[in-house]
């Protein structure tokens, strides 16, 4: 009986328990049990039906998250990954914003691809002083990043339009223009999937686990055998493809690129949905970019909603409410969104028996 039992919960592991993986292929796998591959395809359907289930505003909304989780999601691969701090991010999402604004219509999504590699490429030689140096030294490096492309955003006329910046007609797709959220929605799908898919599949693998030894300790992981010069040059590089991707999306849903879109707050805001969703993970990518980027719009619809007498009053106490809730949430929370859902979900697979 003993036996019996072992052999039909052991079947059971194998073929539903999350734990339990005999090959490396069934590890990387993104979902390896019968519920998992469900769940996702189930998931994939939802957001093709996302733009029937949901009005303009909502999908306005929906469309700049998934943006927002594409950047925050590149960010993440380089410091909850590799454990490289950069302070640029919004700078490559500029660089690429301005690079996808001048192929527009129909060359959208190839302005979009050539945004990234652009931004890829500097990415690299912003890289090159990670090699020597870390830890705030390089947030200084990477600060400096930061400000020389808010200089060259705001002067060079020629190619960005200075402050005033330059504006797009709506992209085009096999004649189809994604004039509304509802249309590009699908644009940025294009896009976000399969980097994301990627994202994923690389910290499973052994470049990921290259990754997170070089963020534990590089020293440790150079007498490992680890190449540090080729994993921070791929981390930054990687990391601003993401973001120069995203700042091209980004420029489509706004219609304009303007300096004013990004500044050193926006590179402070995304490194806050890394920390706020828990690095480590590309979920914690995904949940940071939803607290952060939908806590300041129901915000916006809490104050629109007391008055236009109490909207100028309250403002400013917005975006303090706001900082309020994220020290909160660290203070209550220090393993981020990940942590807090990681406990939801083992409670409920253990329920009703815990022990």
């Amino acid at each position: 009986m003993y036996a019996l039992s072992k052999r039909l919960t052991d079947a059971y592991s194998r073929r539903f328990a999350r734990a339990v993986r005999e090959t490396y292929r069934e590890d990387e796998a993104y979902a390896s049990t019968p519920l998992g591959r469900l769940a996702l395809w189930a998931f994939l359907l939802l957001l093709l039906l996302l733009p029937f289930l949901l009005g303009p505003y909502p999908m306005y909304v929906a469309t700049l998250v998934a943006i927002g989780a594409l950047s925050a999601l590149g960010l993440h691969l380089l410091v909850g990954g590799a454990g490289q701090i950069s302070l640029g991010h919004a700078a490559f999402m500029g660089v690429g914003a301005y690079a996808a604004s001048h192929l527009f219509g129909p060359l959208a999504p190839l302005g979009i691809l050539l945004g990234g590699l652009i931004a890829a490429l500097l990415g690299l030689v912003l890289a090159l002083p990670s090699l020597r140096i870390k830890g705030v030294y390089l947030a200084i490096a990477t600060l400096a990043f930061q400000f020389l492309a808010d200089y060259v955003f705001k002067n060079w006329e020629a190619v960005t339009g200075g402050i005033r910046g330059r504006t797009l007609p709506p992209p085009q797709v096999l004649g189809l223009s994604l004039d509304t959220p509802e249309r590009l929605w699908y644009l940025v799908l294009l896009f976000a999937l399969p980097l994301f898919f990627y994202g994923k599949r690389l910290l499973m693998t052994r470049a990921g686990r290259a990754f997170n030894a070089v963020r534990d300790n590089d020293l440790s992981a150079r007498v490992a055998g680890v190449d540090l010069t080729r994993v921070k040059l791929f981390a930054f590089a990687l990391s601003a493809f993401y973001a120069g991707v995203a700042g091209g999306l980004l420029a489509q849903l706004y219609k304009a690129v303007t300096p004013e879109y990004f500044p050193l707050s926006v590179s402070i805001q995304y490194l806050a949905m890394v920390i706020v969703g828990g690095a480590g993970t590309v979920l914690g990518a995904v949940l940071g970019a939803f607290f952060v980027l939908l806590i300041p719009e129901v915000l916006n619809s809490f104050v629109g909603a007391l008055g236009p007498e109490y909207a100028a009053t309250l403002a400013a106490w917005r975006n303090v409410a706001f900082g309020l809730l994220i020290l909160l949430f660290l203070i209550l929370e220090p393993l981020g969104l990940v942590g807090l859902w990681g406990r939801i979900r083992n409670y409920f697979r253990t329920w009703p028996l815990p022990y």
